[in-house]
């Protein structure tokens, strides 16, 4: 497929600023100042106990609440990405979606002043809502309007925005991360959503949804020329899209039961599925979301901690925009299979190091070096485990199942996502350091189960739906 570049770049940049922004912008924004809302949480619970101190436990468990209801949100966003994206087609549901995160972002603002901090977590709530919609909507929208040759790299955009956004996020906490400053952190979310909802009035359907779910051949081929700029290869892929909803229509696999009773599809979801958990437990939010804790524990001051969270997303950035010019030419198998091998490695690598910066006589040198390993596993994360989960479901699994196959894997990447936060800091109280461990165990896991994985680099879907038959 020959694309109009600038509109084609028009396209993927609309998509995937708006919603990869919200998705990591998000995720990270509450970490660094994360004393901060604390105390602005104690100083509204002392008001409203008439000057009474509130115990930090009750502090601790509200703290708690808002860090985690921004995943159930995801949850529950993620259930919901097969209902909108084939009832009110892929482009509508993400310009929707930019007005829960506009309720979102008005509720955390306002909080402050109305001096509630419930109304704080349910903006957290409705953030998460539009993160997991748009951990499947986005990702389904690319696939179905990139050329089969470089699938991979358009698709790999959300993560690349999505790392980004964290980084920006952080920087943003320690700059606006102060008492009086901090719901401008959360304000500085509608300009990507603005921008999103207003580029997306220029953008076209997915072709794939307006002659497959709307049967609408007019309408596909009008958005086909939106995107391609020669008139015979229009004609060439409606032929192709047309030939393709023949054969899918035969698979009848609108429906969960229908698709577990086709035994190839049921195997490519699980996989899908496997693949997405993969990505949160293999160890990556401990050191993007908890390093302030890992490397504090080992002597570090807190700024060197939050310096070495800034710089973990920087190699989150680098080595993403890597992976964009790899996974098509490489593979998505072979890269996932190299993603898990280094994080393996480096992981017990990083478990050495700290056990022994943590002993009495360690070195001064050694948290350094831990940190130096630490980069190498998140190198290794980002140039595989970190991008290709969030697209292989939509690439893998073919018309009419996609929508509902992206609804269960993202489903199942927040509720790992969720175990993680919820659980790790209770681990390393428990074990300490010790608890990588269980990383290592899950990335040679992932590993073994990846080499069964189909590769699907630079397949057309016809071929992709002749491995079904």
């Amino acid at each position: 497929m020959t694309v109009c570049r600038f509109k084609f770049i028009f396209t993927v940049l609309a998509i995937s600023v708006g919603s990869g922004f919200q998705h990591g912008y998000h995720s990270g924004i509450i970490n660094v100042p994360a004393k901060v809302f604390r105390q602005w949480i104690k100083t509204i619970k002392t008001e409203r106990l008439l000057g009474q101190t509130p115990p930090e436990r009750e502090i601790t468990i509200i703290w708690s609440v808002a860090v985690a209801v921004f995943s159930i949100g995801g949850m529950l966003g993620a259930c919901l990405i097969g209902y909108f994206s084939d009832r009110c087609g892929r482009k509508r549901s993400i310009m929707w979606n930019n007005g829960i995160i506009l309720l979102a972002i008005g509720f955390t603002v306002f909080s402050k002043s109305m001096k509630a901090f419930e109304l704080f977590i349910f903006g957290r709530f409705l953030a998460g809502i539009n993160a997991g919609l748009n951990g499947g909507l986005c990702p389904i929208y690319l696939v179905e309007i990139a050329p089969d040759y470089y699938r991979g790299a358009v698709a790999s955009v959300y993560q690349l925005v999505i790392v980004v956004s964290i980084l920006i996020s952080h920087i943003a906490g320690l700059l606006l991360g102060t008492d009086d400053m901090w719901p401008l952190m959360f304000a500085v979310a509608v300009i990507p959503a603005v921008f999103q909802m207003v580029c997306l009035w220029f953008c076209p359907e997915s072709p794939r949804y307006l002659l497959m779910q709307r049967e609408s051949e007019k309408k596909a081929r009008r958005a086909l020329m939106w995107i391609i700029e020669d008139i015979d290869l229009v004609n060439t892929e409606m032929e192709d899209l047309m030939t393709e909803d023949n054969l899918v229509r035969q698979m009848h696999a609108s429906l969960l039961r229908r698709v577990l009773g086709i035994p190839s599809l049921k195997n490519s979801l699980i996989m899908c599925a496997v693949l997405n958990v993969s990505q949160q437990l293999c160890g990556i939010n401990t050191m993007v979301y908890f390093s302030t804790e890992i490397f504090g524990g080992v002597g570090m001051t807190e700024d060197a901690a939050t310096c070495t969270t800034l710089g973990f997303s920087s190699v989150l950035i680098v080595m993403t925009v890597l992976s964009l010019f790899l996974v098509d030419s490489v593979g998505r198998r072979r890269m996932m299979l190299f993603s898990f091998t280094g994080m393996a490695i480096f992981t017990l690598i990083l478990l050495y190091t700290l056990v022994a910066a943590s002993s009495a006589n360690a070195s001064g040198y050694m948290k350094y070096i831990a940190v130096v390993f630490a980069c190498f596993f998140v190198a290794s994360y980002a140039v595989g485990a970190g991008p290709i989960p969030w697209f292989i479901t939509a690439e893998l699994v073919v018309y009419p199942a996609r929508s509902l196959a992206v609804s269960i894997t993202v489903f199942c990447n927040w509720v790992a996502s969720f175990m993680v936060a919820q659980t790790f800091l209770s681990l390393q109280e428990a074990i300490d350091n010790y608890v990588f461990t269980i990383f290592i165990i899950l990335d040679i896991f992932f590993f073994c189960y990846t080499l069964n994985f189909p590769e699907t680099s630079r397949l057309s879907a016809l071929t992709i739906i002749e491995m079904y038959q």
